[in-house]
């Protein structure tokens, strides 16, 4: 039975990334879908999983959606973006950026790939060698060794290294000062084959709305070592409050839709890829 007292819907098995921004997603929806078929991985894993059937409903990057569809459909009402900077996907250069030649790219999210070159091409007029990292990058890495002149940094390890660099461009804050739009860096997005019901897809909207609703709480359940990166547990409520925007509604449909016309001008998209339905 769930905390409503009745009874538990299908257990979908659920891919969940692990990064803080997707905390006020998850609140109480294992009262929905059993922690039991939750699976943890990086975005870029995710999508694998959806793609092989592993897992049924995923926290996906927007590329992989848009990519798949309309095989793959978007869950309405939750996402993880932002309106502005969100810091927690940055490109932190040692040079000034007209001088970048060669970027390291974290593999873990092909989304902040695809949007770093819309960005550094419609922004500044740029289109430095990109080169993948063989793991995702982390705080810990020896910058200075690399070769690279820049690197573009996701998820916790960017929220760690703020400040840290000469100069650092938030592709969150860069998308809106060139579009004036939300983005979306990750949705749930369903596997192919599967039929949400009403009630499943309304369980994800209701679990952002409690998230959201609850971020100091949720913060406070976090061991230390979780809040490190952003300095602290007032530091993550700030940044969850503050940086991270949780809804999907029409202005991140109308940024999520302006995304995949610029990956299609710029030949990242397959020409004839549909607009993603909704679930």
């Amino acid at each position: 039975m769930t905390r409503r007292g009745i009874p538990r819907m299908r257990p979908l098995r659920l891919g969940i990334v692990p990064y803080l921004n997707v905390l006020p997603l998850l609140e109480g929806l294992d009262g929905d879908f059993p922690r039991e078929g939750w699976v943890r991985a990086t975005p870029r894993v995710q999508a694998e999983l959806l793609e092989r059937g592993e897992v049924d409903v995923a926290a996906v990057s927007s590329f992989e959606g848009l990519r798949r569809a309309p095989r793959y459909r978007l869950v309405p009402g939750a996402a993880i973006g932002s309106e502005g900077p969100v810091r927690s996907v940055v490109l932190y250069s040692k040079v000034p950026l007209p001088e970048v030649r060669a970027v390291l790219l974290d593999r873990a999210s092909l989304t902040s790939i695809h949007l770093l070159q819309v960005l550094l091409k419609e922004g500044h007029g740029l289109a430095p060698e990109l080169r993948v990292a063989p793991a995702p990058l982390t705080p810990r890495e020896t910058w200075g060794a690399l070769p690279e002149d820049a690197f573009l940094v996701i998820g916790d390890a960017a929220l760690a290294l703020q400040g840290t660099f000469p100069l650092q461009l938030d592709l969150g804050g860069e998308w809106h000062r060139q579009t004036g739009l939300p983005f979306v860096f990750a949705a749930w997005w369903v596997r192919e084959g599967l039929e949400l019901t009403v009630e499943e897809c309304s369980a994800f909207a209701q679990a952002r709305e409690r998230g959201t609703a609850r971020i100091a709480e949720i913060v406070s359940r976090l061991p230390d070592e979780e809040t490190t990166p952003c300095g602290g547990p007032l530091g993550v409520v700030d940044y969850l409050t503050n940086a991270v925007r949780f809804g999907l509604g029409p202005r991140e449909l109308e940024g999520l839709a302006l995304f995949r016309e610029k990956l299609l001008r710029h030949g990242l998209l397959p020409q004839g890829v549909p607009e993603p339905p909704l679930a």
